[in-house]
């Protein structure tokens, strides 16, 4: 009896951890899996000698991405890409192009961000229990296509941006 009661004392208090590290699993998982499919479309752009678009998009509070051709709009694409149930993408900092509630980002045959305007660079920011501390973000930082992955954090950057 007494061997029950401290492993339920234990277990009590190991939960919340426990519960925490597969959150933070899960969430850097997620992320990770934006960043190749970022990787996979900058790369078959070259590869293909083509315009290609990553596109993002949350269906039925699901996070869905699709690597398509440019001249393909994103409404005819079939093969979303689910990304890890419990996922979503966060109410702020999500600073890609945005049209008919699907971001994107386009590449051109080169590797390289198809238009140099500001909007094709920018964050997709995805959340697990909206928490700042729980954000994790991919970065499209440069036209040349530079990427790189970030975290929330408690205080904005010079950009007014909280995941960086």
């Amino acid at each position: 009896m007494i061997v029950a009661a401290i492993a339920a004392l234990l277990a009590a208090i190991a939960a919340p951890s426990f519960f925490g590290f597969m959150q933070q699993r899960q969430i850097n998982m997620a992320r990770d899996m934006v960043y190749q499919a970022l990787r996979v479309t900058q790369a078959d752009a070259m590869q293909q000698r083509s315009d290609r678009r990553f596109s993002i998009r949350e269906r039925n509070g699901r996070i869905e991405w699709a690597n398509h051709l440019e001249s393909v709009p994103a409404t005819q694409v079939t093969t979303w890409q689910p990304l890890i149930e419990g996922v979503v993408l966060a109410d702020i900092d999500n600073t890609l192009t945005k049209a008919g509630g699907i971001h994107y980002t386009r590449f051109d045959m080169y590797g390289n961000l198809k238009s140099k305007a500001i909007g094709e660079q920018g964050t997709i920011t995805l959340t697990i229990s909206g928490k700042r501390d729980t954000n994790r973000c991919v970065i499209v930082s440069t036209v040349l296509g530079a990427m790189r992955k970030g975290q929330g954090q408690a205080r904005a950057n010079d950009n007014e941006r909280f995941c960086y």
